[in-house]
């Protein structure tokens, strides 16, 4: 159970713990410290508002799940102009280099995205990185052999994508399904998780988002995870922990090609409601 920590000689009393609180467990009696209400502790989802938003520092929460991080505080200044022309050159990089990444690498971006958004702050998103090409190739055969089980079924998704094709190209020693990335990162989460779904998307975005800072480059693996979520060999050959699951996938490496400049895009589309 957490517990709300509050540093007496820093603490200024001027409530704007209480005032971040999304869940409004925070309050300020007059003269006194900031504190839980009764059931605070218990609610409480650990989600760090207060402590990040105090000026003098003299808030913490106290719990066993909590790690120290070694980031300096300060103001995420980066112009709206720059951070556009950022993300309108992301791309999905389908060519990749055989150089690796190496681990400690992926271990900071990783470090990055869990930072990333997630609901009620469940931080419900586990992760396995298969840094081993071998590997890669194999878990992406393990794919194609479900297609080729579900391309003799009556399974509505044939009539959504050409799996006849996908194999065919995999047979001749391409891999339509992860590219021949060199790596492979995959989200999951416990089996009963009723959020996995919208953390991982959110982590895997972040993810996608932060890579190209490294120099990486990544796509979402969707005929990967579409396979991982149906085909037990696969989920078996990903050996999860017990009672987790596989929830979406993506391929990462060094990208064999430089793009110049954004592609066009459809016009923004806007319902304004005043």
């Amino acid at each position: 159970m957490p517990k709300l920590a509050i540093n007496s000689q820093r603490c200024t009393r001027c409530g704007l713990c209480a005032a971040a609180c999304p869940l409004d467990i925070i309050r300020l009696p007059r003269g006194e410290q900031p504190r839980y209400v009764a059931d605070g502790a218990t609610r409480c989802i650990i989600c760090g508002h207060c402590v990040a938003v105090c000026p003098s520092e003299a808030v913490e929460i106290e719990d066993a799940r909590l790690v120290p991080d070694g980031y300096e505080t300060g103001e995420a200044d980066i112009a709206p102009e720059r951070l556009a022309a950022y993300l309108r050159m992301r791309r999905s990089v389908r060519n990749y280099r055989d150089t690796p990444v190496e681990r400690g690498t992926i271990e900071r971006l990783l470090d990055m995205v869990r930072y990333a958004p997630s609901s009620g702050n469940s931080q419900s998103i586990r992760w396995l990185v298969v840094h081993n090409s071998g590997e890669v190739r194999r878990l992406a055969g393990l794919a194609v052999d479900w297609m080729r089980t579900i391309m003799v079924s009556d399974a509505p998704v044939n009539a959504y994508f050409n799996f006849e094709g996908i194999i065919r190209s995999w047979d001749k020693g391409n891999d339509p399904v992860c590219r021949k990335a060199p790596h492979l990162v995959v989200a999951y989460a416990h089996k009963d998780s009723i959020v996995a779904g919208t953390d991982a998307v959110i982590a895997l975005a972040h993810l996608e988002i932060a890579a190209p800072s490294f120099g990486l480059g990544t796509c979402w693996a969707g005929f990967f995870q579409m396979a991982a979520a149906r085909w037990e060999p696969l989920r078996q050959a990903l050996d999860l922990p017990v009672d987790h699951l596989p929830i979406h996938a993506m391929m990462l490496g060094y990208p064999l090609l430089r793009y110049q400049r954004p592609p066009k895009r459809n016009p923004l589309t806007v319902t304004w409601r005043s």
